[in-house]
């Protein structure tokens, strides 16, 4: 940094934070330093002088290090009054005047990284300054080279909030691979920024983005980019299951008879699978019990009915019990309660996707290849999918999309990428609800062995202490919207690096769409604008005053009842 512009000075260092006195401001043989009152500086530039506001939360102070620079982010400001000197004391009291209030403005930042003297910017820092150390103002170009050197491409998702005209580069490769958080309470604009970042990964003609959409908000956000899979027609066979998740649906392990239930059920499984006649012509050598063929459930039930009643001959020549007899009951009942339940009709009962064949079909469905024109965008529209089904189908796509990336690495040698943003997170990758357990577990293992096969996992939450702590835990990058809650701030803060844990004083401060975006993604923790998306997702909070103020309209209570009573808001 060639030119420098001196606020003030260092007047104390933890592991954690700086405190900065800001000097009043002076001007000597034509050199300005200090902060005026109004708190704008001009730094002076080739196009003449720059005003720049210090003390802004979110922006940038550096300061003399022995090895070049240490640039630190404002994280508060505050303003104490100075306890007077014995010498102005004494001189007040022998010219009988009053006692001047004096004021002091103090900064506190937390340290980021380092600028070495040719202007590399590096995380972390050997050493730290100590008092007295002098504390500049930080050039606005100082901030974008730092950027250029780290973002791959030019990929942003908006602008500095404090510096509009500089983007916010991030690396994408960094938020994807090693996966993310979109954190944010309710209003803080968290559809805005997913809608904002996706459309922006559209924006590549080979993205592949699958994004869980709990409340039906984003069909319209991404246009002919997105293909949209509802709830309403969605089909996840029950053959597509492994043979873990199966057995979830219709065996408690807690009862006495669940070890004979499970011994028997994965014999039947292997049998039905290998003995299916479109499976025996598939020319596979070897077909085990968690390989996606089709099979015939019922005929696996009926197996279990004959056991469950089986009368064999007695030694006296009478029919007795069998060996098996009445183990099955449990689960007989509980399997003919899923079959029976309608809301189980996409994995129990499919019309479309029935033979082994179809697998390809809808795997192409759910990577947007379906056609010709490729789909950047997958909507998976949960809205109609009951909230107790919504976990077997969330969990099954998860392990789905893993092992098809498994899968492709094994066969071509190279990764498919393939994102996955799991909106709403902590209703089903809840640390604490056993009903979850299927699609955490799935979750996880993306979040913990995804980076190997090109699979990536994004969550998204407004609750992240409810969210499963082995998931976020492998999450690098956190894009952290407002934030009010003391719980959830505590719990980001722990998420975070000793280093950067003070920028979470400032969610409670951010505005609609503003963001600090902290992890590898980006060089250093920024505070960012994200870009308003075009067209919004169906987000937007309902307005009682202006609904209140219209003029008095029928209210079509058959209507409603009527699609409650069907499951679905169609006439179909």
């Amino acid at each position: 940094m060639s030119e420098q512009y001196k606020i003030g000075r260092i007047t104390g260092v933890l592991a954690d934070r700086l405190t900065i006195s800001l000097d009043d401001h002076i001007s000597e043989d034509g050199v300005d330093s200090g902060v005026p009152e109004n708190m704008t500086v001009n730094l002076p530039g080739e196009a003449g002088p720059t005003p720049l506001l210090i003390g802004q939360p979110g922006t940038f102070v550096a300061v003399s290090i022995p090895s070049g620079q240490l640039l630190a982010m404002i994280t508060g400001i505050d303003m104490k009054e100075t306890t007077p000197s014995a010498a102005d004391l004494k001189a007040a009291v022998a010219e009988d005047s009053a006692i001047p209030e004096t004021n002091k403005r103090e900064l506190s930042a937390v340290p980021i990284g380092t600028i070495a003297s040719g202007g590399q910017f590096e995380r972390g820092a050997d050493v730290l300054p100590t008092v007295t150390s002098p504390a500049f103002a930080v050039f606005p170009q100082t901030i974008n080279s730092i950027y250029q050197q780290y973002a791959e491409g030019n990929f942003s998702l908006g602008h500095l909030s404090l510096v509009p005209e500089q983007k916010a580069n991030i690396n994408l490769d960094s938020f994807l691979s090693r996966h993310g958080a979109i954190l944010g309470q309710t209003g803080g604009g968290k559809s805005w920024a997913v809608a904002s970042f996706l459309q922006k990964i559209a924006a590549f003609p080979q993205s592949t983005v699958v994004l869980f959409d709990l409340h039906g908000e984003y069909a319209q956000a991404f246009g002919d980019d997105a293909e949209i899979i509802s709830g309403d027609d969605i089909e996840l066979p029950y053959w597509l299951m492994n043979s873990e998740e199966l057995l979830g649906l219709m065996v408690d392990r807690s009862e006495s008879a669940a070890p004979n239930q499970i011994a028997k059920f994965k014999s039947l499984l292997q049998s039905a699978k290998e003995s299916h006649a479109e499976n025996q012509s598939l020319g596979i050598e070897k077909i085990t019990i968690d390989t996606p063929v089709y099979f015939d459930f019922e005929a696996i039930l009926s197996d279990f009915r004959a056991l469950d009643d089986q009368m064999v001959p007695g030694a006296t020549g009478k029919p007795k019990q069998g060996p098996l007899f009445g183990q099955f009951t449990r689960l007989l009942m509980r399997a003919d309660s899923r079959l029976s339940d309608r809301r189980y009709d996409l994995i129990f009962k499919p019309q479309t996707y029935n033979t082994s064949a179809s697998m390809e079909d809808l795997f192409r469905k759910l990577l947007g290849e379906k056609n010709d024109d490729k789909k950047r965008v997958v909507v998976i529209d949960l809205s109609p999918v009951p909230f107790d089904v919504r976990n077997s189908v969330i969990s099954l796509i998860m392990r789905c999309l893993f092992d098809f990336s498994y899968w492709f690495r094994r066969v071509n040698g190279t990764t498919y990428p393939i994102s996955v943003f799991a909106d709403e997170a902590h209703i089903y990758l809840n640390d604490q609800d056993s009903d979850a357990r299927s699609t955490r577990e799935s979750a996880e293992r993306i979040a913990k062995e995804g980076r190997k096969y090109g699979i990536s996992l994004t969550v998204i939450s407004q609750r992240p202490r409810e969210v499963s702590s082995t998931i976020l835990s492998q999450c690098n990058s956190f894009l952290c919207l407002r934030i009010s809650n003391p719980d959830d701030q505590n719990y980001v803060k722990n998420l975070l690096p000793d280093s950067v844990r003070g920028v979470t004083s400032m969610f409670s401060t951010l505005r609609r769409g503003e963001a600090i975006l902290l992890g590898d993604s980006v060089m250093m923790p920024t505070r960012i604008k994200i870009d308003r998306p075009a067209p919004t997702p169906h987000s937007e909070d309902t307005s009682f005053y202006d609904c209140w103020n219209e003029d008095p309209s029928e209210l079509n209570v058959a209507a409603v009842l009527d699609a409650w009573r069907r499951q679905s808001s169609s006439q179909s």
